[in-house]
């Protein structure tokens, strides 16, 4: 019975995650999800008592978890700027996942009472404060070795993730004239003269 308990849970996760992303989180309905899972709308709640419910798991199985090798870069035996290069790669991959429906993060923040959940809250908080230490061991590292300026290690920090965070919500919004951000990512914004800006900022 545990075998098939799993394989249905899996199977509501599976098609919710794939509406969420491609038809919007306010427009996908339980029934839509247990349409797409091949199974009865009760069934759904018998897994999950609401839609929040089910992208809060999700954000566990499949948004936390792409971070999850985040924690081997400390140990990796490579140059400390490889290892912010990697830092970067991984959340733009983990961004990549989450950017096929531009108003998906839009409707969730806005509009939806999901991240009313106190639960989701605590793991998005946990998951900002992993990724921010483990960036902080990486430039604390580098300055140690002196492969990086002897800079408090803090502000470098908060400054580098800032601009990775900033460079990654391009992607995540719908932008123009009238909407979040002032400014659109143009096809000539690749991630190598991002990573040279981070680095080296804008001194010849």
């Amino acid at each position: 019975m545990a075998k098939v308990h799993n394989s249905k849970r899996e199977m509501i996760l599976d098609a919710a995650y794939a509406l969420f992303l491609n038809k919007g989180y306010l427009d996908t309905k339980i029934i839509d999800i247990a349409d797409a899972a091949g199974i009865g709308k009760g069934t759904v709640y018998e897994y999950f008592e609401s839609k929040d419910a089910i992208f809060y798991e999700l954000f566990k199985t499949k948004v936390a978890a792409g971070y999850d090798t985040l924690s081997e870069l400390l140990n990796k035996e490579i140059p400390c700027e490889i290892k912010i290069k990697e830092y970067l790669d991984i959340e733009l991959t983990n961004t990549a996942k989450y950017t096929f429906n531009k108003n998906f993060l839009v409707d969730l923040m806005m509009k939806s009472d999901a991240f009313r959940n106190p639960e989701l809250i605590e793991s998005i908080h946990k998951l900002v404060s992993k990724k921010f230490a483990i960036l902080y061991g990486i430039i604390d590292e580098g300055i140690k070795k002196g492969e990086f300026r002897n800079v408090d290690p803090m502000l470098a920090t908060v400054s580098v993730m800032g601009a990775i965070n900033f460079y990654i919500s391009i992607d995540c919004f719908p932008v123009g004239p009238a909407d979040f951000l002032p400014v659109q990512k143009t096809k000539d914004w690749d991630s190598e003269e991002f990573f040279s800006l981070l680095l080296h900022g804008l001194k010849p």
